[in-house]
């Protein structure tokens, strides 16, 4: 690019967030994903001067547009060429101003709709635990024994440590995501069930983790690069899944060099699927996709047995310890 179309590109940014509902959705959309429609019961415009404004924040880059399915979503990048100036106009916003603080509430009341439509659709289907479902969509829905059992157990195996870029496969209601993603600098979580995400979104979000996205795809064919994460998670995904070995090899072939899978499983469907020694099973299938076994840890909670698996890409193999 010339140097005339570099000031060009830079006069056209400059000028696409000059504008007062503009720099409100850039403040808005900092919290979290949201579809068009939602934008516009939030800010109480029409749904053609939102949709300009959004065009023009996305061609200048200071939002990423993305469909599911029939819904499309905007949210600020966790990538770009604009993230500094991003970061520089979210700082200088005052979020106590009466105006971002009310279309903050007002984001909250349509992420909790869209959250309780989402478990409506998915307790029809039967896609979806009530227990699992966020404590501000369903009343009564907050952590339980068993829960922080398992949460405790999972952040002693991860350690105090960053888990860097984070991907969850399967992330369903978005539980592992919303419990690893404080130690991340970037998380992404995928899905094949729209309905699912719909609810990660209210979970996640809600919890005031905006650097999370969310992904509609499969676990046989990942949406993202090769080698771009730091850790990736699957939540009791194996024991059901057609091809476990190959949702495995597309989980390694998301981790760096040195990065670390970590597979959450039940027991019980463990040795339902895999009757004869599953967990040497499940080693074989890690060692096949180039990864090398660290330790795989039996947990007994009040929800039953469980197991907490990790593995390193890259690593030299070591002695599996359980």
């Amino acid at each position: 690019m010339s140097t005339a179309a570099r000031l060009d590109a830079t006069v056209l940014a400059l000028k696409s967030a000059a504008e007062p509902t503009r720099l409100r959705l850039l403040a808005l959309l900092s919290h979290g994903e949201l579809q068009v429609g939602e934008v516009c019961r939030v800010l109480g415009q029409s749904q053609p001067r939102i949709s300009r404004h959004l065009r023009l924040l996305t061609e200048a880059g200071f939002l990423d547009r993305f469909r599911e399915q029939q819904c499309v979503y905007y949210r600020t990048p966790a990538h770009s060429i604009r993230m500094g100036w991003l970061r520089q106009l979210l700082e200088e916003m005052d979020r106590s101003e009466p105006v971002l603080r009310r279309d903050h509430e007002r984001m909250t009341q349509v992420v909790a709709a869209r959250a309780r439509a989402a478990v409506r659709q998915l307790q029809r289907t039967g896609g979806v635990n009530i227990a699992s479902a966020p404590a501000s969509v369903v009343p009564g829905a907050g952590i339980g024994g068993a829960v922080a059992q398992f949460a405790g157990a999972l952040l002693e195996e991860v350690g105090p440590v960053s888990v860097g870029e984070l991907l969850d496969i399967g992330t369903g209601g978005g539980e592992l995501l919303e419990l690893l993603a404080r130690r991340a600098h970037h998380a992404v979580g995928v899905d094949i069930s729209t309905q699912a995400l719909r609810l990660a979104r209210a979970r996640v979000h809600g919890a005031g983790l905006s650097h999370c996205e969310f992904h509609c795809g499969d676990m046989y064919e990942l949406p993202v690069d090769d080698q771009s994460f730091d850790t990736v998670t699957m939540d009791r995904l194996l024991a059901e899944a057609r091809r476990p070995e190959a949702a495995i090899g597309e989980a390694s072939r998301a981790l760096r060099p040195g990065g670390r899978l970590i597979i959450v499983e039940s027991m019980e469907r463990l040795e339902a699927q895999w009757p004869t020694r599953p967990l040497q099973q499940l080693r074989r299938w890690l060692s096949g996709a180039g990864l090398a076994p660290e330790r795989l840890r039996p947990c007994q909670l009040q929800g039953g047995d469980f197991l907490i698996a990790t593995a390193r890409r890259g690593a030299a193999t070591a002695e599996v310890r359980s």
